[in-house]
């Protein structure tokens, strides 16, 4: 039987891989080696060190236990709850959590909790992400300056729930790598307020104080019985990068643990898009090429790939100007036709108009003409949608 090319996120234990036919020169980012896949821990090293793609032979492979991870269809939501009822529920959640993660940070109290409460907020997250992929996503686009490191704590743990979803990791590393993501800053709550939130340039001595976050976390939950492993590599590694240049411990390529690398994208992806003290954000669609721009030297080369194919080109959030003078929020991905989102129009010419979905993948006459800034959302952000589902 000729060899099956397959994403590396199809990868499943009991699979027998064959070398490619081309060189490794004009495929880099295919697996070479052959032989079976004898351990989950193989598959996530072939992740961790970039590879895309690999071939592999079915005649040769053992009976598949489990099947690939979600489908293309599942994420563009086939089948699942329909956006706008799955909005309100996420919506609550999404504030509750950032109400409880505020708490905590400044309370600095993680070790007194009860961990049965806190699981059970990311299992709601969870939940709601097989309920309706695209519903907890376009919530975190609310962007605020205000209580930006709460919110950011819980939107890199939505991102990191869901990109280990996509990776194909188990429903334990799922679990543990949102939880390394709700407290990958959790340092933070210990760095002083007036270097945290400087609106301006900060000196030497101010950066190794932010810098020492990492550690803070880290030292701050190591001894907490039920934080293991994962979650503090998780939280350890998120600012270290693939080329050495990362902090606290300058590591380099496989050093860095698969869930910190999963961390630090959501980390940078979620800090881009989001309004600082000192910074505007940039559109969901530019991030995304800032992160592909950053692939190889930031994080292992292949990886930040996947993000994009998870999140897409006009991801979740953005906001688009569309051909026929309407402009709308992306709120569904095609994966098929990446540039043909589903759009959701609420205004027309700039005024308010009756909201309705628009799939662009299914309608030749209308395309996206460009993206919107943050300075041309005003009257997104005072339309009757956005005031109802994006804020609380």
């Amino acid at each position: 039987m000729k060899p099956i090319k397959i994403s590396v996120t199809q990868l499943r234990q009991g699979m027998w891989l064959v070398e490619p036919t081309t060189s490794w020169i004009n495929a880099p980012f295919v697996y070479g080696k052959s032989g079976i896949i004898k351990s989950a821990e193989q598959i996530k090293h072939i992740i961790a060190s970039g590879y895309t793609e690999a071939y592999y032979d079915p005649a040769r492979s053992e009976p598949l236990q489990s099947d690939p991870c979600p489908s293309a269809e599942e994420h563009n939501g086939a089948g699942q709850t329909p956006l706008a009822e799955e909005l309100c529920r996420a919506r609550d959640l999404y504030f509750d959590a950032c109400s409880y993660i505020k708490n905590l940070m400044q309370e600095k109290k993680v070790g007194a909790i009860e961990v049965a409460e806190l699981r059970a907020f990311l299992n709601e997250i969870i939940q709601s992400l097989h309920r309706n992929f695209n519903a907890l996503l376009l919530i975190t686009t609310i962007k605020k300056t205000s209580d930006y490191t709460y919110r950011h704590s819980i939107n890199v743990a939505i991102f990191s729930i869901a990109f280990a979803q996509f990776l194909g990791l188990d429903d334990d590393e799922t679990f543990d790598t949102g939880m390394a993501g709700l407290f990958h800053d959790y340092g933070k709550a210990f760095v002083p307020q007036e270097i945290l939130n400087a609106p301006r340039s900060l000196s030497l001595d101010e950066t190794s104080v932010i810098r020492s976050h990492v550690k803070l976390g880290h030292d701050n939950l190591k001894d907490i019985p039920w934080v293991n492993s994962v979650i503090l590599d998780g939280i350890l590694h998120h600012h270290e990068r693939h080329d050495g240049s990362g902090y606290p411990h300058q590591l380099s390529g496989e050093a860095i643990s698969l869930h910190g690398s999963i961390i630090s994208i959501c980390d940078v992806y979620d800090a881009l898009t989001s309004t600082r003290v000192y910074k505007n954000a940039i559109p969901p669609a530019q991030a995304v090429k800032k992160l592909f721009t950053m692939s190889g030297q930031a994080w292992a080369p292949g990886l930040v790939e996947h993000f994009i194919k998870l999140v897409g080109i006009f991801p979740v959030g953005t906001v688009v100007q569309l051909s026929n003078e309407t402009t709308g929020i992306v709120c569904q991905q095609d994966h098929k036709s990446p540039l043909k989102p589903t759009v959701l129009v609420i205004l027309k010419k700039d005024r308010p108009y009756a909201p309705y979905y628009l799939k662009l993948a299914q309608n030749d006459q209308v395309s996206i003409n460009r993206v919107l800034v943050p300075s041309e959302l005003a009257s997104i952000k005072s339309s009757q949608f956005y005031r109802m589902f994006l804020d609380r």
